[in-house]
């Protein structure tokens, strides 16, 4: 009895091993290469900030409703016909389509490649569900006739999947960074730039809201608020980001000198620099179109570096905490 048994047990395990084989192949064949998915993290880090700057030409070119219907541009033609602002919306749908399926594909990725975090597998994911909101988001923009708090949060929506996919690509390279997100003092101090940048890109777009520039000249488009207070409140957060940033790059320099972190510092202070000469230009100048495109795709730059540099300060901090071992 035990014998016979232990026999049809044997033959059940083998059939079960032998069944199981196709399953762990397919398996296999569906998991994804780290380099594999280090490319796509970075192609789709590129093309989310392609969203944001082409986004941003949309408004200031007042080709917000150069495409009336959604999904297709016309009642009766899916592509733009005979209008610069027409194109130059169905372009940045087109971009911001290939944007999503490239987000919604890294964050699968994430999940099938062998030892990555899991909180960078889940932040690829929230990027992913960001970017795909943004397609009924735009869809009610284009619906209500660019409402200003629509279109502002359209663009906050874009930035704030930026920083997310920055964070993840860069702990993606530097698993650290994803294991010692703050990082002690140092590491508080460059997040609370980051923050506040995070702000200043908020109070940059009240700016805008209440600006020249609506979206459209063929609708009659609300503005929020008047332009000089926004403007003014926004070079108060612009003063105390530039103080942390200065700050926090002293800092690396006494005590980091030479890492990578310490030498993103000095660019995010150069493109600081840069972003705060151009704004001052648009200001004194009737705020061009095109200078305040250059200033929106500075932004998202130096977003994507500042959000790089607090994600290497938190792990380098970490790192350096850490009792030597003898």
């Amino acid at each position: 009895m035990v014998s016979a048994l232990a026999a049809g047990a044997g033959l059940h395990w083998q059939e079960m091993a032998h069944a199981d084989t196709p399953s762990l192949a397919r398996l296999r064949l569906r998991s994804v290469s780290l380099r594999s998915f280090q490319r796509m993290a970075i192609a789709t880090l590129v093309l989310l900030w392609l969203v944001v700057t082409t986004g941003a030409l949309v408004r200031l070119t007042a080709s917000g409703l150069g495409c009336p219907h959604w999904p297709t541009c016309q009642a009766n033609a899916l592509v733009p016909q005979d209008s610069s602002h027409a194109l130059i919306e169905f372009s940045n749908r087109t971009i911001s389509g290939i944007a999503m399926l490239a987000a919604v594909a890294t964050a699968i990725m994430a999940y099938r490649v062998a030892g990555v975090d899991r909180r960078i597998a889940h932040a690829l994911a929230l990027a992913a569900a960001g970017t795909v909101a943004q397609v009924p988001l735009g869809a009610i923009t284009v619906a209500f006739d660019l409402n200003p708090y629509l279109v502002m949060s359209h663009f906050l929506l874009a930035m704030a999947v930026v920083s997310l996919s920055t964070w993840a690509t860069v702990a993606v390279f530097r698993p650290g960074a994803a294991r010692s997100v703050v990082g002690g003092r140092i590491g508080l101090l460059a997040w609370a730039a980051a923050a506040v940048y995070l702000a200043l890109i908020v109070s940059g777009a009240f700016v805008t809201a209440a600006g020249p520039h609506p979206g459209s000249t063929t609708t009659p488009i609300e503005r929020i608020g008047n332009f000089y207070d926004a403007a003014w409140l926004h070079v108060r957060v612009a003063t105390t980001f530039t103080v942390l940033l200065v700050a926090l790059s002293v800092w690396l320099w006494k005590r980091f000198r030479g890492s990578l972190a310490q030498r993103l510092s000095v660019v995010s202070v150069v493109l600081l620099g840069c972003q705060a000469a151009v704004g001052e230009y648009q200001y004194r100048n009737g705020l061009p179109w095109d200078v305040i495109a250059l200033h929106v795709a500075l932004a998202a730059t130096l977003l994507m570096t500042v959000v790089t540099l607090a994600s290497l300060v938190g792990a380098l901090a970490a790192r350096a905490d850490q009792p030597v071992k003898t």
